[in-house]
């Protein structure tokens, strides 16, 4: 990504944002393979809990230091 993008993090679906990690796959099947990454992540596995749809631009930021951007 070049540098205006990544400056640009902003809320996202939580299947839009695991079918931008896995756009190969089907949405019930990108979202289940991000959430398993998400729940092996010790600095992301309290997003696991989450029962809302959407991840805000600070839990976006995290996800993206630590599984790197899409």
């Amino acid at each position: 990504m070049n540098e205006s993008q990544e400056t640009k993090i902003t809320a996202f679906g939580r299947t839009e944002l695991a079918q931008m990690y896995f756009p190969s796959l089907c949405p019930e099947a990108a979202w289940h393979k991000l959430r398993q990454w998400i729940t092996i992540n010790p600095a992301l596995c309290h997003l696991r809990q989450l029962r809302r749809r959407t991840f805000t631009p600070a839990e976006v930021r995290l996800i993206y230091s630590q599984l790197g951007e899409p």
